[in-house]
């Protein structure tokens, strides 16, 4: 009975892993949720309260992990939670010019929910992991954190963002050498282009010519690309690349598909 944890679970890709998870009877699933109450019921699915940015709150949340889960072990431990601000979405780094105090916000927020509130989550779940035959620890990253993607693609913009997805897979690298000799394996790990976002009829001109720019710009790259995955189809791809995660790859940055492939 392999049980899961994943942190970030209210919406999106982080839902996606508990509906996924849970349709298997023979999974232990637990979600952790800034507000447990805006996640839908999922049968075979727990809720738990826990913010990414209070590490007190998944100290707590790790507790009520251990009472119900077999031995009070927890074999993978998934980190969805993300901050990206769609006002500086496309902005490129030239672009705040002026705009310096917002550039200190918006890379404050992004590296403590996506640096920081990933460490907080390692940390409170990691005895729990200890436990565990299969100690597996993944954090969602983003291929855009691949720096060789940028010139090819003619990407810019994301960059409070994207700094803080690459400062995470450092994180991750270093917990895959601090845990070597206890056998847990860490992860950063791409979910591709997924069909998250609002409805695009809600987008400013803005935003739609920023998507329409970056997604043109992916397609030099990987002219076979079909498009964004649904939600169901990234968790699925994830699934197997965590299924075959070895101690060789631990600390790694791959993609849905196990590669460098970001598309």
């Amino acid at each position: 009975m392999p049980s899961y944890v994943v942190v970030g679970a209210s919406r999106g890709i982080g839902l996606g892993y508990l509906k996924n998870l849970a349709a298997n009877p023979a999974n232990t699933v637990i979600g952790i949720a800034r507000n447990p109450s805006a996640v839908e019921s999922i049968p075979n699915a727990t809720v738990f309260q826990g913010d990414l940015t209070d590490p007190a709150s998944l100290q707590a949340a790790a507790s009520k992990v251990a009472a119900i889960t077999q031995d009070g072990a927890v074999d993978h431990l998934v980190v969805n939670g993300a901050y990206l601000s769609h006002a500086t979405e496309f902005t490129p780094p030239s672009g705040f010019l002026g705009k310096e105090d917002l550039f200190l916000s918006e890379l404050q927020n992004s590296m403590q929910t996506n640096v920081a509130g990933v460490l907080y989550s390692v940390n409170a779940f990691v005895p729990l992991l200890k436990k565990s035959a299969i100690k597996k620890v993944v954090a969602i990253s983003t291929g855009v954190a691949d720096t060789e993607l940028y010139a090819p693609s003619n990407f810019t913009g994301a960059v409070p963002y994207t700094t803080s997805k690459a400062a995470l897979n450092v994180l991750i690298a270093q917990y895959a050498v601090e845990y070597k000799e206890e056998g847990i394996k860490f992860l950063a790990l791409s979910p591709g282009v997924v069909a998250t976002s609002p409805d695009p009829s809600t987008w400013t001109p803005e935003i739609q010519a920023g998507v329409a720019k970056m997604l043109g710009g992916f397609t030099q790259v990987y002219p076979d690309w079909k498009g964004p995955l649904s939600v169901e189809e990234s968790v699925e791809k994830q699934l197997q690349v965590i299924d075959g995660l070895t101690q060789e790859q631990s600390g790694a940055f791959l993609s849905h598909l196990g590669s460098k492939q970001w598309l």
